[in-house]
């Protein structure tokens, strides 16, 4: 890049003349506003140029557009640009916009270069997944400005890993194209900035890392947002009969008449195929229920309509595509349709509306889903994981090994009496994120170090039970199991830890406790805090006696205090015979002081004087009936005693300072100890849930292989609920049969197995056993499925425009290594179109080569030869039944998995089984067999049309004579049967 990087930890320095300026102070810092400045090269100069409608700016500028009150903070040109250089070797533009929301993260990129946007939303549950997610967009995209908003402005530590290269760091011309020296840009894209509807603000700044610029944006409103992605982006690759348009041209307005297509229509030009919102195109690629993902796509298309696209008619964005680009490659890739069909989670709210707390969010607690299945952590840190775990399952095939390896330690029965000890201690570990947060706001709480102290205390029985007697366990079965013998060589410690997998487990897990630092933390609280002591008075911490020998002489000295003011009392009474009575007493920030008795003595109150009063006492203040003063033997003890209440607390609270600090000082290492206690505390409750319901370990096997063999598979959770034995099925799916498509009545359990393949291929991910005699799962890249959604007035489709959308996204999502679980698509609509829609989805899906298991009462797929069992990776099996010889007997749905296609639906024992009327299953079973036979349906029976005006004569031959559709055609039947009738009239 031409301009200088960033230098973390450098101040931003102003180099545009005359601008409000916003300077960003790098890692630790802040954003500083300064006036005035030196001017810059360029000075005011405002211009354009025009590049197939896009404009460019040679310094920023201010207009009027709406919603786009941004300050820029703009990279500096490592050497000056000539001003004779030709527009072509400007670099194109890469803009990146950045939005972050709790957990959630998106981004979506603009570049010029293929001119087109790419985007994520991804999870990041702490700061190393911010870190990575951070680097692989930065790398990915290689932008030349990027987007944020204030929240992202006042994160300090988000802003640092935007502001910190990538390991392998952007060098050169940062994936842009060669621009004629070799060099990338910074500089040059001073012509691309923000245009407000406010005052705006820039700010040139000379870095020495980064070879971007950053720029805040305040258009990250969701609805407008929302509505310039439906009304203002146009994605050629989504419209027909549109040509996609080259990077780097020219003149995109010249388009047609370079490429001689009369068909094509150019972006800055009317067009009637630009619908007013193309919501069912782009709801294929984007989801619109995703908050921060509209927001990082909405505020980029703002900034591109009022730069690069501001001379299109209607600011409209046109771009060849619009892609997804994972911003992560370490966790399997799951959407909330895909958490919703699995039932991967369940919020059961509560039903009344006065326990809505009042802030917006009902009380709720977890249903009947796989995470209450598979939670029975003892620690809120470890529940708190464990979702974590289920919300991003793992794709790195020895990260899910080393799961299986902890789990099949802590299931031996020699482990079983060391395990139990350690879920007990496990109880006792509550939330240390909570605990060293109030810590950094200085509002820690008595409480939080007692709490604080337990944990410590069950962390190191825990840490001890673990290198102890359950690692002497590891090692020998290890040595069981490998038949080695263990060799402590410092320079074959990596072979043994695949020759001893537990307790290289076992090691790792103690190595993240930092076991030295947190025993001399719990150490050094355990001799400044009194516990007991702590715990009764609940309002402060009580130092230890014996910690701070002049807070123990102070606290002495306060104990006695009464004794000592009596005595001295006594002995000023006795020194001043003239005085009646008296009392010393003790006011904080005033000190000891001689109260005595208005109405005992003497009392002038016009010139408020005491006549036989001593001396040497000074008056203070008279309140009710009583005169305070001072005296020698008060400022004495001012001096000797002085304001002991005070000393106390402030050195009292001094030494919990001190003591924060040094908490605070081992944050990292408490971090990871209760992280890893965290980890073994789900990885118990994994085992645990595999002992219980006789779960296996399944064979993880990598993504190249692509198979899901699964033996005598079960639903983990509806299993549970059926009234008799579940039904275990196989599941065989590789690269030669890729796409199962499953036939069977609709009470069968299609949709059930569809459901099992897919929390079975999770629960491998999870590093979890599986309901199965035995299975084999290759690593996928993410789960997609197309069921039944919930109805929403919100989304402007039907249900079966929904449907497509669905399958729409799937076909351009899906990979190699996806799984995709599809239960009857094409329903919505005429059986013929339904047929052709699904036969085809199928078979692009198989030229795909992803994993599919796909339910459907299409059987004409088949029997038609749409489809043939066995080729181009398809397989055909259904759901068997019992069907019975006579009416009266039900069907028996056997639940069981075989090969072929199903002979029928079986509608009408369903319907049977359901309860229906039976005059109306009779005439449907009558009307399937004048269909199949190629007859005409014949009248109903006279009974049905009782209340007709009509004789019953009259209404037959009526009938009779609309059923036939063309009497010229009509059977000898059918025309004696209407003379019959005719003639009866």
């Amino acid at each position: 890049m031409r301009g200088n990087a960033v230098s973390v930890g450098n101040r931003y320095s102003s180099r545009n003349g005359n601008n409000n300026n916003n300077n960003y102070n790098g890692r630790g810092g802040g954003w500083n506003n300064n006036n005035g400045g030196r001017g810059g090269r360029g000075g005011n100069r405002n211009s354009w140029e025009a590049r197939g409608g896009r404009a460019r700016d040679q310094q920023p500028h201010s207009t009027n557009n709406n919603n786009m009150n941004t300050s820029n903070i703009n990279t500096t040109q490592q050497q000056q640009q000539q001003a004779e250089a030709p527009p072509d070797t400007e670099p194109a533009i890469r803009v990146l916009s950045f939005y972050e929301q709790g957990t959630k993260i998106s981004f979506a990129c603009y570049n010029e270069d293929t001119n087109e946007i790419i985007f994520e939303d991804t999870t990041a549950n702490n700061g190393n997944d911010t870190e990575r997610v951070i680097q692989n967009v930065l790398l990915e995209t290689r932008p030349n400005l990027i987007l944020v908003g204030n929240k992202v402005v006042a994160n300090v530590p988000l802003l640092d890993c935007l502001t910190t290269l990538p390991p392998t760091g952007v060098e050169g011309n940062g994936g842009d194209s060669n621009n004629g020296n070799g060099e990338g840009d910074t500089g040059n894209n001073n012509q691309h900035q923000q245009q407000g509807n406010a005052q705006q603000q820039n700010t040139t700044t000379t870095t020495n890392n980064i070879p971007y610029q950053l720029l805040k944006s305040s258009a990250f409103e969701p609805r407008q947002c929302r509505s310039v992605i439906l009304h203002k982006l146009r994605v050629l690759t989504l419209m027909r009969g549109q040509t996609p348009m080259t990077g780097n041209s020219d003149n995109f307005a010249h388009a047609q008449n370079m490429t001689g297509n009369q068909n094509y229509t150019a972006p800055g030009m009317h067009t009637n195929t630009l619908p007013t919102s193309n919501f069912h195109a782009l709801a294929s690629i984007i989801n619109f229920d995703s908050p921060t993902l509209i927001r990082a796509l909405g505020s980029l298309l703002i900034y591109l309509r009022n730069t690069a696209f501001r001379l299109e008619e209607g600011f409209t964005v046109t771009v060849n595509s619009i892609r997804r680009c994972p911003a992560s490659n370490t966790y399997l890739r799951l959407e909330e349709s895909t958490l919703r069909t699995l039932r991967i989670f369940a919020t059961d709210h509560h039903p009344l509306m006065s326990n809505n707390n009042g802030k917006g969010n009902m009380k709720s607690k977890e249903g009947f889903s796989l995470f209450s299945l598979l939670d029975r952590t003892k620690s809120k840190s470890g529940r708190e994981r464990l979702r974590q775990w289920m919300v991003q399952p793992l794709r790195d095939v020895n990260m899910i090994k080393q799961r299986h390896v902890g789990m099949d330690l802590f299931l031996h029965p020699d482990c079983h009496p060391s395990v139990s000890l350690v879920l007990e201690r496990l109880s006792d570990v509550g939330s240390m994120d909570a605990i060293l947060l109030r810590m950094q706001r200085c509002c820690a709480q008595s409480n939080d170090f007692l709490v604080l102290g337990r944990m410590l205390d069950a962390s190191y029985a825990i840490i001890a039970t673990l290198s102890g007697e359950l690692r002497d366990k590891a090692y020998k079965l290890d040595r069981e199991n490998g038949e080695q013998q263990m060799d402590t060589t410092d320079g074959e410690q990596q072979q043994q830890m695949q020759e001893y997998p537990s307790v290289a487990y076992l090691d790792e897990l103690l190595r993240r406790c930092h076991v030295p630092i947190t025993r001399n933390l719990r150490e050094r609280m355990a001799s400044i805090i009194d516990e007991e002591v702590t715990a009764e008075t609940k309002d402060h911490v009580v130092i230890h006696y014996g910690f701070h020998e002049e807070l123990d002489r102070a606290k002495e000295t306060f104990e006695t205090l009464d004794e000592t003011l009596s005595e001295v009392g006594r002995q000023v009474l006795a020194k001043n015979e003239d005085l009646i009575s008296l009392k010393v007493v003790f006011l904080p920030q005033v000190g000891f002081l001689v109260s005595i008795d208005t109405r005992q003595h003497a009392h002038d109150e016009a010139t408020n004087t005491f006549p036989n009063i001593p001396e040497d006492f000074e008056f203070v203040f008279i309140q009710e009936n009583d005169a305070f003063f001072k005296s020698d033997e008060m400022n004495a003890l001012d001096e000797e005693i002085g304001d002991l209440d005070a000393f106390i607390k402030d050195t009292e609270a001094m030494i919990v300072s001190d003591l924060e600090e040094e908490i605070l000082e081992c944050e990292s290492e408490l971090r990871s100890t209760f992280s890893a206690l965290a980890d073994l505390d789900c990885i118990l409750s994994l085992a645990g849930v595999a002992a219980d319901l006789n779960f296996v370990k399944p064979e993880i096997a990598p993504a190249e292989e692509g198979v899901i063999y699964i033996e005598n598979g079960r639903h983990p959770l509806q299993e549970l609920i059926v009234d008799n034995e579940f039904i275990p099925n196989d599941t065989v799916i590789d690269n030669n049969n890729r796409v199962m498509v499953v036939t069977g009545p609709n009470f069968s359990g299609k949709s059930c197995y569809a459901r099992q393949v897919g929390v079975l291929v999770y629960l491998a991910h999870i590093g979890s056993y599986l309901p199965a005699d035995s299975a084999k799962i290759s690593v996928m890249d993410q789960i997609i499925v197309n069921f039944g959604d919930v109805e929403t007035c919100s989304v402007p489709q039907s249900t079966f425009q929904r449907d497509l959308t669905q399958m729409a996204g799937i076909m351009r999502k899906a990979t190699p290594n996806s799984l995709v679980l599809i239960d009857e698509f094409g329903k919505g609509t005429a059986p013929t179109s339904g047929i052709a829609v699904m036969t085809s989805a199928m078979q692009r899906l198989a030229q795909s080569k992803c994993k599919v298991v796909c339910t459907t009462h299409f059987l004409e797929m088949f029997s038609l030869g749409l489809l043939k069992d066995g080729k181009d990776g398809i397989k055909a099996v259904q759901m068997s039944i019992h069907v019975p010889e006579s009416d009266e007997d039900d069907a028996v749905p056997l639940f069981k998995l075989e090969d072929g296609v199903a002979s029928s639906s079986a509608g009408l024992v369903c319907a049977r089984m359901a309860g229906l009327n039976k005059n109306v299953v009779d005439r449907a079973a009558g009307i399937i067999t004048a269909l199949k036979e190629g007859k005409q349906v014949r009248p109903l029976p006279e009974s049905v049309n009782a209340n007709s005006p009509f004789q019953p004569n009259v209404r037959s031959a009526i009938r009779l004579f609309l059923a036939v559709d063309s009497w010229q055609d009509a059977t000898d039947e059918d025309i004696d049967l209407l003379q019959e009738l005719v003639g009866r009239m």
